[in-house]
This record gives structure tokens, C-alpha cells and sequence, in this order.
């Protein structure tokens, strides 16, 4: 049984708030407004100030004054909460007691008014102070009686006064009960609320930071939530609350279209833009109704898998140096000593030469595949590539005694650094300043090689142009494939290779065509580059 102690405030005792007074005082306010309106305009009921109209009248006014007063310290909380909530409630006890003397006594059924005043006070100020103001509440109860016997009102009886006393310390006690839960259940509400909010500050810094893009559809292809990883993969500079996924990725409304017939589909990768990367996209169904969304950028995954294929590799060459080398050396060999022993004949010279043609032809495909099986680990450095870039294509046209004026640098952003190998980096644009330069024409007047450094959405990039036609389309398939090439003499191997410097680094290579123009783009991701 719990024990219910009047007599001290134990420290569990926790006392209302101003909103709470503030809420009764409002309750007063329309209380004495009350008052004051039914007097003055003779509204009913009429029996309020019959006996002594005078009386009625100063304290409705009265009253109605002390409302507005305590209405203006309770909203800017002046002063002190518990005395303030001690002086407000015996004040409305006063005035409560005289209006119900002016108005015919307990018999006017006025006194249930207290019961209020009674009730609030143990809400407001649990413990002893609800019990004094229950105890203020039956003195001027009782005293309003002994008052109307004193007077001659031979129709007042004390029974009346003591029970509704009883009425008011009964009240003072399953008031404070209820208030007691009420507040703890309310602190529990607060607490859970507090935990929300914080589970979803750390769920905000939680999806901002990821490197996974996430996106939650509703039904009907609006976008409810997006992160920045997002937002960045699909190359979407700002988007508003509730924005169509086809604002996002064209290609993305197609693929959520694909899986909501046949959910066990398998996605393909895709490019939201022809600059963006390459992203690969996983539905998942909500109870909600709406669509969660999981965009991966495949960059990692290839990187991971280049990883693969260089340890396979570099067990493979092992091989290829004992097994394929000494092979092709003695054959190279021999060819020297016949083209030397029958130089007469030129039958034998053609045949001899082309042995030690496609003799260094594969010499130079070995010494490719050993050059990417020996590549040492990446070491990033930070590097302003605006001057970067203008030393080593002085440094290009020299070992290659090319005229430097074929070759046009534009710094469109000159501040631009990244974090990179310098070494790969040096390979990087070597290879593809190489390659466009083979593949330029000598018939315009432009620069056969143009190297633009710039800023794009959220990408470092260097372009790099030739003047020539571009790749043929049946080329774009297996442009980055290794072995592939139209070259003459060449082993397909350096956009492979140039490409999977890039993947180290956590740059990307792509080939951008359009009908005006064409170029090798390298960019590396700001954001990365940050972190970095």
C-alpha cells in the first residue's frame, strides 16, 4: 500500500511548471471574466451577487484585475514559481469565498468552484503545500458559514462546510496521485522524444557520412530522402523535398521500374550523366509503402577486383619470364644469325626481319604485363596540378622533341590540388598525351593536343583533346580492354593501364564523346580528395 506523506517535501516531490500556471491562469481569466459579464449584462444564472450585489460587483472587477496581473507574471515568469503558484491560489480562494457570499452561500453550489483551486494547487505544488491550500480552502469555507449563521441564515448548516472540507483534502490527495503519473509518464514521453530527436541527429550524420548513396520513393516516384553520397553519384546539384526520382536519374526511374515488375531482376550497372560515375542500384520494399534505394559506386568494387587480377597476375608473370622469354630470346637470337648467314637472299631477309618485328612486339607486351605485376604501392602526395601539369608537358616535349606549341594547356582553375601518386600520375599523362598526339591530324590549324584543367560539380578534372576524329564506334566497346587496339604496333595495354593507375588513386578514366567534341577525362572527387 503506498504510503502518502503531507508532511514534508521528499525529494521525489517535483513541482509544476509555468506552462501549467499559465494554463490555470487562463482558466482564472475566463473564470472572472465570467463573472463579470454575467452581473453586468444580467445574463443568467441570476442568483450570482443576489445578496449582496455590491459586494459582487467590487470583487468581479477586482478579480478580473488580479486575472490580467497574474496572466502577465505567469507568461514573462517573473520571480519565483512556488511562491508565485502559493499566493495565486489563496487569492483565488479569497475572492472564490466572497463571490459565493454575495451569492447565497454554499447553498448556490458555488463552493465546487474550490474543488478546482484545490485540485490545481496539488498538480502545481504536491506535498505539504496542496495541503495547505486544501486546509485554506476549508477554513474559508467554514468561516463563510459561521459568517452566514452570524448574520441570521437559519439555512446553513456545518454538515454542508465539513463535507465538502472532506471534499477538499480528498481531492488534494488523489489529485497529486494523478499528477505524480501524469508527470512521470510525461517525463517518459519527454525522455523518449529526447531520444528520438537524438537517434535521429546521429541517423542525419549517420546517412551524410556515408559513402553508400541512399534514397527512400514513395509510390509515386517522389523522392522523400536523399543524402549527399546520393546526390553526388547521380551528379544532382540540389534537390528539393519531395522532388520526382526523375529529376535524380532518368536511368533510375527505368531500373525501379524493372524490379517492381520482377523483383528478383538483376540490375546492371549504370551512368546517370555521361560525367558521372558508374553506380550500381539495390531496391528494398518498406513496410511504409515507399522504396529505400541503395546507389554503390562501382569504382571500389573494380578497385577491389583490379586487386584480384594483379595478384593473379603478378603469379602469372612469374611464369611468363622463365616460360615465354627465354623461348622468345633464342628465337630472336637465331633470326640475328640467319638474316647474318644468308643476307644474300631476300627472301630470307624478309622472313628474318619480320621474326625480330614481332620478336620485340612481344618482348614489349611481356615487359607491360611485368611493368603493371611490379607496380609498387601508391603513394599520394599533395600536388597543385595548375603547375604540375605546365612542367611536365615541357618535360613531355622534350624526351619526345615534339614542338611544345602543338600542345595547349587551359587552367580554368588554377587552385585545384589532389592528393596522387606523382610517379602514376606521371604514367597517367603520359599515356594519354602520347595517345592523343598518335591519334591527332597535321591537316588544321588548332592545337593537335589540348589539356584542360578544370572544376565540375563536385570533380577535379583533366580533359585531354586531340583534333583528331575520336574513337570509332566499334572501338568504344573494348576501348579500356587490354589487347584491344588499331594501332599499328601497339598492344592494347596502355588505356588498360592508365585506367587501373586511375582506380589506384581513386581517380576515373572515361572516354566523353558528343557531337561537337570528344576527350579522355581523368577526375578525382573533391570530397575524397578532402578526406584525404
Amino acid at each position: 500500500m503506498r504510503a502518502f506523506n503531507f508532511g514534508v517535501n521528499t525529494a521525489s516531490d517535483s513541482f509544476g511548471t509555468w506552462r501549467e500556471l499559465a494554463i490555470f491562469s487562463a482558466y482564472r481569466l475566463f473564470l472572472s471574466l465570467i463573472f463579470f459579464c454575467v452581473f453586468y449584462f444580467n445574463l443568467p444564472p441570476y442568483f450570482l451577487g443576489r445578496l449582496s450585489p455590491s459586494l459582487y460587483e467590487s470583487v468581479s472587477i477586482l478579480y478580473l484585475l488580479i486575472a490580467l496581473v497574474f496572466v502577465a507574471v505567469n507568461y514573462n515568469r517573473v520571480g519565483d514559481f512556488k511562491l508565485n503558484a502559493q499566493i495565486q491560489l489563496i487569492v483565488d480562494v479569497i475572492c472564490l469565498t466572497l463571490v459565493i457570499n454575495s451569492s447565497g452561500g454554499l447553498q448556490s453550489g458555488l463552493g465546487l468552484l474550490l474543488v478546482v483551486v484545490v485540485a490545481a494547487g496539488a498538480a502545481l505544488i504536491p506535498g505539504r503545500l496542496s495541503a495547505f491550500t486544501a486546509a485554506i480552502a476549508t477554513i474559508a469555507v467554514l468561516s463563510e458559514v459561521g459568517y452566514s449563521q452570524f448574520i441570521g441564515d437559519g439555512l446553513t448548516k456545518y454538515s454542508h462546510a465539513g463535507l465538502l472540507g472532506i471534499t477538499f483534502f480528498a481531492t488534494a490527495i488523489f489529485a497529486q496521485i494523478i499528477s505524480q503519473k501524469m508527470k512521470k509518464s510525461q517525463n517518459l514521453a519527454d525522455e523518449r522524444a529526447r531520444d528520438v530527436a537524438k537517434l535521429a541527429i546521429l541517423n542525419g550524420h549517420i546517412l551524410s557520412s556515408m559513402q553508400t548513396g541512399i534514397l527512400v520513393v514513395d509510390s509515386d516516384d517522389r523522392v522523400t530522402l536523399s543524402n549527399q553520397s546520393a546526390r553526388h553519384l547521380l551528379k544532382v546539384q540540389q534537390a528539393q523535398e519531395n522532388s520526382e526520382l526523375s529529376y535524380f536519374s532518368s536511368k533510375l526511374v527505368e531500373k525501379i521500374s524493372q524490379w517492381r515488375v520482377n523483383n528478383n531482376c538483376t540490375v546492371s550497372p549504370f551512368q546517370s550523366q555521361p560525367d558521372s560515375p558508374e553506380v550500381v542500384a539495390r531496391f528494398i520494399a518498406l513496410d511504409s509503402g515507399e522504396t529505400l534505394i541503395y546507389l554503390d559506386n562501382t569504382t571500389a568494387l573494380a578497385q577491389q577486383v583490379q586487386q584480384l587480377k594483379l595478384a593473379s597476375l603478378g603469379r602469372l608473370t612469374a611464369s611468363i619470364a622463365h616460360e615465354i622469354r627465354n623461348p622468345l630470346g633464342a628465337i630472336s637470337h637465331a633470326g640475328e644469325l640467319l638474316s647474318e648467314t644468308h643476307n644474300d637472299d631476300a627472301v630470307t631477309t624478309k622472313l628474318t626481319t619480320i621474326i625480330q618485328r614481332n620478336s620485340v612486339r612481344v618482348n614489349g607486351i611481356i615487359e607491360a604485363i611485368l611493368d603493371m605485376s611490379r607496380r609498387k604501392a601508391v603513394e599520394p602526395k599533395r600536388i597543385s596540378l595548375a603547375l604540375w601539369l605546365n612542367e611536365f608537358i615541357t618535360e613531355f616535349c622534350e624526351i619526345k622533341q615534339l614542338n611544345k606549341t602543338e600542345f595547349k594547356l587551359s587552367i580554368r582553375s588554377s587552385q585545384e590540388t589532389v592528393n596522387i601518386d606523382e610517379e602514376q600520375l606521371h604514367q597517367i599523362m603520359s599515356n594519354l598525351l602520347e595517345n592523343a598526339w598518335f591519334y591527332s591530324s597535321l591537316d588544321r590549324d588548332e592545337s593537335r593536343v589540348q589539356i584542360i584543367l578544370a572544376s565540375k560539380n563536385d570533380d577535379v578534372i583533366i580533359d585531354v583533346k586531340d583534333n583528331g576524329i575520336g574513337v570509332v564506334d566499334e572501338m568504344k566497346e573494348n576501348l579500356f580492354e587490354p589487347f584491344h587496339s588499331n594501332r599499328q604496333g601497339g598492344t592494347g595495354l596502355g588505356l588498360y593501364l592508365t585506367r587501373e593507375l586511375c582506380q589506384a588513386n581513386g581517380a576515373q578514366l572515361r572516354y566523353i564523346a558528343t557531337e561537337k567534341d570528344h576527350c579522355f577525362r581523368v577526375s578525382f572527387p573533391i570530397e575524397k580528395q578532402e578526406i584525404s
